[in-house]
């Protein structure tokens, strides 16, 4: 999936207060759907992209002309069954010609890949099935609606917390869900069983672009002072969660370019490994 990897990438450790990450949250019961989903998505041309791209269908035309870089949190061959995370979520980053697909993180033979995706205007969370049709099975716009049942504030700006768990140990069936602060719950996203297509067998919460130009890109002029970021980070290991660290995790660059085509473009791990961001 990943065809250049380059060595991990510089990763800055910051004291954060803990007023500044997100409060624990409550436990609820998984008992709703999320409010305003649909199957498929309005980003065609996106979700064609990131299929060409993990599938490596993408031709050569095409790879030529843009670059598909990633970075973030990676775990190799562990028993990751589950992902739990706070990702950041804007209703007002409107990308055009590049796709941004940040946040996204799923588990090692994972049916579903949970994706906050920023493409054609479209600003939407996306639950990408990888174990029978290979392509986004259901999808929810950020918008007012969105904000006011999913939405909370991290570090000044929008989050969402979402979750990717195998519930179905037999059946390899996964589930995605968002937690919905305003009834107090887990909505069900999309649930899904079969055998994982991906062929990867990491598990990944990372910061993932699609995008053209010779200097800047088209996503990193959208992306202003705005900044994408994951907190509170956990996975389920050996059938218990835990917060991601530099014990069970890796920081990891995949990237054709120095910057990802955004001059002083950052990325840094605020608290090992369970948060970090991404802005310039």
């Amino acid at each position: 999936m990943r065809k250049v990897v380059i060595a991990l990438s510089t990763v800055v450790f910051l004291s954060v207060p803990a007023t500044s990450l997100a409060a624990p949250f409550p436990m609820a019961a998984e008992d709703g759907a999320v409010v305003g989903a649909a199957d498929g998505t309005t980003q065609v041309a996106a979700a064609d992209r990131f299929r060409e791209i993990r599938t490596g269908q993408a031709d050569r035309r095409t790879q030529a002309t843009s670059i598909h870089d990633d970075w973030g949190v990676y775990t190799g061959g562990s028993a990751v069954t589950g992902q739990d995370a706070i990702q950041s979520a804007y209703n007002d980053l409107t990308v055009s010609s590049d796709t941004l697909y940040a946040p996204t993180m799923k588990a090692p033979k994972s049916c579903v890949e949970l994706v906050t995706a920023y493409s054609g205007g479209a600003k939407q969370v996306w639950a990408w099935d990888w174990c029978v049709g290979v392509h986004v099975a259901r999808s929810v716009n950020i918008d007012a609606t969105f904000r006011t049942n999913y939405v909370t504030s991290v570090n000044g700006h929008d989050s969402y917390r979402g979750k990717v768990e195998q519930t179905d140990a037999s059946k390899n069936t996964w589930t995605a869900s968002l937690f919905n602060y305003n009834a107090n719950r887990w909505d069900t996203l999309y649930t899904q069983s079969g055998t994982d297509q991906s062929r990867d067998n990491r598990s990944w919460n990372i910061f993932e672009i699609y995008a053209t130009g010779s200097t800047t890109a088209a996503y990193c002029t959208a992306l202003g002072t705005r900044n994408i970021e994951s907190s509170s980070y956990k996975i389920k290991l050996n059938g218990s969660w835990q917060a991601a660290s530099a014990g069970n995790t890796s920081v990891i660059s995949n990237s054709s370019t120095a910057n990802f085509l955004c001059p002083n473009l950052s990325r840094t791990v605020v608290h090992a490994n369970d948060q970090w961001q991404v802005h310039h």
